[in-house]
């Protein structure tokens, strides 16, 4: 049985997007607002999660585009980072239950793919004053060895906006969006997927 989601959600006022997500999930079970077990984090820690500065408008079934900046402070566009690889782009949040499940099977996709053809791309949907240490403690805690970054409402409103995590994008080379999977799915399901665009 599913609790009250206002156990959950301890500031009501801040993120009226993020509600709708929690309140969605709790209805249809694709994600769960429990918070994960905190983790203590390293002070030598080689993970990083960039924040997004910027999101771009696309036309069509174009991925939208969006930036960052690195741990050096150099700005990465996701278009060159993505340019002639399939990408797996996957929408998710700690706090989400299916999100945490499905991640050591995304850990296996990008071990398993060859990096020059494919590219799998975290975007946490975390908010709130510590989002970006929370994420970053937790992607270590789970030694999750593919880039994520920080995203937020305006990167979600130019994927269709998503109301619903884990979201994930299937892109193929040409930076078309072929895919959309909303809901929490297993290696070899992404792998069905992918295997359509990889040539």
């Amino acid at each position: 049985m599913l609790s009250s989601p206002t156990r959950h959600i301890p500031k009501l006022r801040l993120y009226p997007w993020l509600l709708s997500l929690i309140s969605l999930g709790l209805t249809t079970s694709t994600c769960s607002a429990q918070k994960p077990t905190p983790s203590t984090p390293s002070a030598s820690s080689s993970i990083t999660v960039p924040v997004v500065e910027e999101v771009f408008a696309s036309s069509g079934n174009r991925a939208p585009d969006f930036a960052w900046r690195d741990g050096n402070g150099r700005r990465l566009r996701f278009s060159e980072l993505a340019r002639n690889r399939v990408v797996l782009l996957n929408f998710w949040a700690t706090w989400c239950g299916p999100c945490r499940r499905e991640i050591p099977d995304l850990i296996e996709l990008h071990r398993e793919l060859p990096p020059d053809r494919f590219l799998l791309l975290g975007v946490s949907l975390d908010q709130g004053a510590n989002a970006q240490e929370k994420v970053r403690a937790f992607l270590e805690s789970r030694n999750v060895p593919y880039l994520n970054v920080l995203g937020d409402v305006r990167l979600a409103d130019a994927y269709g906006n998503i109301m619903a995590i884990p979201t994930t994008f299937i892109i193929d080379a040409n930076g078309r969006i072929v895919e959309r999977i909303v809901g929490a799915r297993t290696k070899e399901q992404f792998l069905q997927s992918i295997r359509r665009v990889l040539k």
